[in-house]
């Protein structure tokens, strides 16, 4: 069990205590408990529960995985060998940005200490073998890592040995299996599956090979102009008939679509990799786009039918959320506006004032500023000056200055569509 050095209290964050707790629970041997915890972080046993449950939310949202108690009160991840695999290339990473001491001081050195007790050879885990293997990979695939991603490949890739020579190896489904073994990655993986195949069942060294795959490309940033694989085009072709549908539907259209597409491109490459590997993503988005633009993610959703039908995938409402708000960004930018600002004048029916707003956002795919003010404040000071128009379903009278003011009753005319619609996109 590796030595665990209590930094001083109170000195860090919530995200580099959770560094801490994951890459203990991936260390081998370690046991993790909150008590340990609490030493390690230099926080009280309350807190380090909150760190566990958090973390636990965490990895089962974006990554399929469980924090489990045992009997003796110690915790681990319980999943797959692939989820868990991805997982840690994502905290690993993380942990090199926020709590890098720890990586180089603790578990580096229990790694190490493992791979040695495993009785790997020495070569496949050196780190100048590995760093040599990792710039032959980046030369195959005409690529760049900085000192960052070279530090974390290399770790990376010793984890992986330890994890392949204890007899774990991550499965893949044969759909994973035919879209990693498509990419020019999947050949670069092959320098690195060659230098370890000594050690390697040849159906094993197949699996790591893919995953080894994988990982250059989760590492890949897509480049729109420069990219050029059988792959990158078909993307490319999609995200073309995607903008088409998304026009057709919307009924505006956008000048620069080339802009558009390469924003889509960088963005949609990496979504096909997290929907084929089940990454999550952030879930509050979607839930709030759907109440504030009802009608953008609609028509974003109908506009990316096709395009999951064509990549026989079915993406998550978390990344459909996503490519709504760069088509709304796109919107926006088009027509140089800001967000306009309605005042929604309240009385005492609060039902028929959500109905109302809720009709509003119903209209536009741009996005809406709506703010509320009860009639008598309204009559006694006016709207702010940065509203555009006013909406009611109270009878009220106009202050001496006021912008438009529109009483309507439900359900919205075509009369009053019009005009609530020119008002908020001119």
């Amino acid at each position: 069990m590796m030595t665990l050095l209590s930094p001083p209290p109170s000195v860090l964050s919530s995200p580099q205590r959770r560094c801490h707790l994951l890459l203990l629970l991936y260390l081998p041997g370690q046991t993790v408990t909150p008590e340990i915890l609490a030493r390690l972080n230099g926080v009280d046993d309350t807190k380090a529960l909150q760190d566990i449950a958090d973390t636990g939310d965490e990895i089962q949202r974006y990554h399929r995985l469980r924090l489990i108690t045992q009997q003796d009160g110690s915790y681990r991840i319980e999943g797959t060998s692939l989820d868990r695999r991805l997982c840690l290339l994502h905290w690993l990473r993380r942990a090199l940005r926020l709590c890098p001491h720890f990586v180089q001081q603790q578990f580096t050195p229990a790694l190490k200490t493992q791979l040695k007790q495993q009785g790997i050879l020495t070569a496949l885990y050196d780190e100048k073998n590995l760093q040599a293997l990792i710039g032959l990979c980046a030369r195959r695939l005409q690529r760049q890592f900085d000192s960052r991603d070279v530090q974390f490949l290399t770790l990376f890739l010793q984890y992986c040995l330890h994890q392949h020579h204890a007899g774990i190896t991550p499965e893949f489904t044969e759909q994973q299996r035919a879209w990693t073994q498509i990419r020019p990655e999947f050949v670069a993986a092959l320098e690195i599956a060659r230098h370890w195949k000594r050690r390697m069942l040849q159906s094993a060294n197949e699996n790591e090979q893919l995953f080894l795959a994988l990982l250059f490309q989760l590492l890949r940033t897509p480049d729109p102009i420069h990219d050029n694989h059988e792959q990158d085009l078909r993307l490319r072709s999609a995200i073309c008939g995607m903008i088409a549908r998304f026009r057709e539907l919307a009924g505006m259209s956008f000048s620069d679509e080339q802009g558009l597409s390469d924003q889509l491109y960088i963005h949609l490459a990496q979504a096909l990799d997290r929907c084929q590997f089940g990454i999550g993503i952030d879930n509050s988005l979607p839930e709030e786009i759907t109440r504030l633009y009802p009608r953008l993610m609609r028509t974003t959703r109908e506009a990316f039918n096709d395009f999951e039908n064509h990549f026989e995938m079915r993406f998550s409402d978390e990344e459909v959320g996503l490519v709504a708000v760069i088509f709304g960004a796109w919107l926006m930018q088009e027509n140089d506006l800001h967000e306009k600002q309605v005042l929604l004048l309240t009385g005492n029916n609060i039902e028929l004032e959500q109905s109302v707003e809720q009709q509003l956002r119903e209209l536009t795919l741009l996005p809406l500023n709506i703010k509320h003010l009860t009639i008598h404040s309204y009559q006694k000071e006016g709207a702010p000056k940065e509203v555009v128009l006013v909406i009611t379903p109270y009878s009220t009278t106009l202050p001496l200055y006021s912008p438009p003011l529109i009483h309507v009753t439900l359900p919205l005319g075509d009369h009053q569509q019009q005009q609530i619609r020119k008002i908020i996109e001119c």
